[in-house]
């Protein structure tokens, strides 16, 4: 005769004695709540995580500490809580002062005594590991990562247009020499009756200018890579400015000349703070490029204000203007922030970089005024300098 035994009876779970020695006996922040995820007991160590005192915790839904995308990670654990008894997770909670915490939640599920099998879950012991710090450093990781792709990607388009830009004088160099040939085959073989030989001098003035832009294309981009590697130094000193801006206005009056605009310089015993190269080729920059943009026949004005120790230049013109929506990309390695000149010869806008990274070394600062049709006015400010004697 088989002898039936009885099954043996699930022994009852002192549940708030287990969840109190947990609390109790744990070094790490630790998070007990109820099947409906509300909180039941704190150690110390979550209390000073998350800023509250215990009593403040007590009897609060889980859900009021956790971020708005994190809520719905919550209650997707909660639901599978009586599938899986053991889980691990991240969540972002909010600490009392407002700052987002970045934690793992390792969820134990503490059973009851009721249910189909004898058990069911009627809480969760919750350990909480703090990884803000870990998050941070994958996001400004994420970050630098991102920053260092879009300055590639802008610094390919910006090299491309450097190519075109040295490319073009080099087509007009090259389309000049064949003509020279050409023209001197023709006087040699005696049908050209000296007509090849006449034109030389407008290709030779055309393979010059060719040359000087491919020059100073080549310059500033040597010098703007300098500047990037911080191999250029400077020796910051006091200057007359009206000084500086004699030698400039030489070099260049000829271009001025030639497209007959006039540069009224108002700039005269002003000192300033600054390296000599640099200053120098600031002035160059702004002046030249309010030459190349003004209108023949035009006026191209040089003045300066001293206030409360700081000096600010003025370089102001009264050509095309530069459209609204290129203006906030002036001072950015950008496909397409140039326009062309007043001649119609298109720039790569490398210039007033150059100038931005000179002005700032010599802690000054830079800016753009311009309205499209009325001209365009660019003002250095700089640090006021005291000349010998003064």
């Amino acid at each position: 005769m088989l002898t039936l035994l009885s099954k043996a009876s699930r022994p009852t779970v002192d549940w708030d004695g287990l969840s109190r020695r947990i609390l109790d006996q744990s070094a790490q922040a630790c998070w007990v709540v109820d099947r409906d995820l509300v909180t039941i007991g704190v150690n110390p160590a979550l209390c000073a995580l998350l800023g509250y005192r215990a009593g403040e915790l007590a009897g609060t839904h889980l859900l009021a500490y956790a971020t708005e995308e994190s809520r719905s990670v919550l209650e997707r654990q909660a639901a599978i809580r009586d599938l899986t008894p053991h889980r691990s997770y991240e969540v972002t909670l909010t600490r009392s002062d407002g700052t987002p915490l970045h934690v793992i939640f390792n969820e134990s599920r503490l059973d009851g005594d009721s249910g189909p099998d004898g058990g069911t879950a009627a809480g969760s012991c919750i350990f909480v590991t703090d990884i803000t710090r870990r998050h941070d450093e994958e996001a400004q990781r994420t970050l630098r990562v991102d920053q260092l792709a879009d300055t590639v990607a802008r610094m390919n388009r910006f090299l491309g247009q450097i190519c075109q830009e040295l490319k073009d004088p080099l087509s007009a160099i090259l389309g000049a020499t064949q003509m020279i040939s050409s023209d001197v085959a023709s006087d040699l073989g005696g049908g050209g009756e000296g007509r090849g030989t006449a034109r030389l001098g407008a290709y030779a003035d055309l393979c010059s200018d060719a040359g000087r832009q491919m020059m100073r294309t080549i310059e500033n981009l040597s010098l703007w890579s300098r500047l990037q590697l911080n191999q250029v130094p400077l020796d910051l000193r006091a200057y007359e400015l009206g000084g500086l801006l004699q030698d400039v206005l030489e070099d260049l009056e000829p271009r001025a000349r030639a497209r007959d605009i006039l540069i009224v310089n108002r700039i005269f015993a002003t000192p300033v703070l600054g390296d000599l190269s640099a200053l120098n080729t600031v002035l160059k920059h702004l002046i030249e490029n309010a030459v190349r943009f003004s209108p023949s026949g035009s006026i191209v004005m040089l003045s300066a204000a001293m206030v409360d120790g700081r000096v600010t230049v003025r370089v102001q013109d009264n050509g095309l203007g530069i459209p609204e929506e290129l203006q906030p990309y002036l001072f950015r390695i950008d496909l397409h922030h140039a326009v062309p000149g007043a001649d119609g010869e298109v720039g790569s806008g490398l210039g007033l970089l150059i100038c931005k990274a000179l002005v700032e070394r010599m802690g000054g600062s830079i800016r753009v005024y311009s309205k499209p049709g009325g001209g365009t006015a660019v003002t250095v400010t700089l640090t006021q300098g005291v000349c010998a004697g003064r």
